[in-house]
């Protein structure tokens, strides 16, 4: 059964202030079928449609980016998003047993300004980093920090461009954001 969550509570669960969350809404979702600011029905949400809001938000009042830029990351992003399983009902499908992918511990997404004289403008773009190990060690009496990782450069001209090519960029750990995100759901509604 699918379960649908109001303004309110989700308003309630993040922390978030109800007109900042409402603002959101209208923001990064397309108009409400059933609702209007007259028609008497409170808006609600299916998981995606909440994530979709949340990480605008995320976006926007953490990252800094402003909300033209946010729209444009989620839309930029939407099918990788589905393809990793950070939306629920757009995937549609479960992994296939025995499918042949590696055991990411988690990803982060690195969103930089592609440079003004680039041929194709002044874009965003996303390196999509996939962290299959990260441990720290002793090496020789120093702490030393080791990540393995597998990187991929989307909506840029030169899409063997690396993360440490980029001059600036914002860091999304979107795992954690989406572990942050389902476990404010998972709280009792009383707390």
């Amino acid at each position: 059964m699918i379960k649908f969550y109001t303004n309110q509570e989700l308003s309630r669960r993040f922390n978030i202030k109800l007109s900042r969350w409402k603002r959101w809404s209208r923001e990064f979702l397309p108009p409400d079928p059933l609702g209007g600011l007259q028609s008497g029905y409170a808006r609600q949400y299916n998981l995606d449609q909440a994530f979709s809001v949340f990480l605008g938000g995320y976006l926007v009042g953490d990252l800094k980016f402003t909300i033209p830029e946010a729209r444009l990351i989620l839309k930029d992003l939407h099918n990788w998003l589905v393809e990793k399983q950070f939306y629920f009902n757009f995937s549609g499908r479960t992994p296939v047993a025995g499918e042949n992918h590696m055991d990411i511990q988690y990803y982060q997404i690195a969103i930089g300004r592609m440079a003004p004289d680039a041929a194709d403008g002044a874009g965003l773009s996303y390196c999509l980093k996939s962290v299959t190990a990260d441990e720290w060690m002793d090496v020789n009496g120093n702490r030393v920090h080791q990540k393995t990782s597998v990187e991929e450069v989307v909506n840029s001209a030169a899409t063997d461009v690396s993360i440490n090519a980029m001059a600036g960029y914002r860091v999304l750990n979107i795992s954690v954001l989406h572990h942050t995100f389902l476990n404010a759901l998972k709280q009792d509604s009383g707390a």
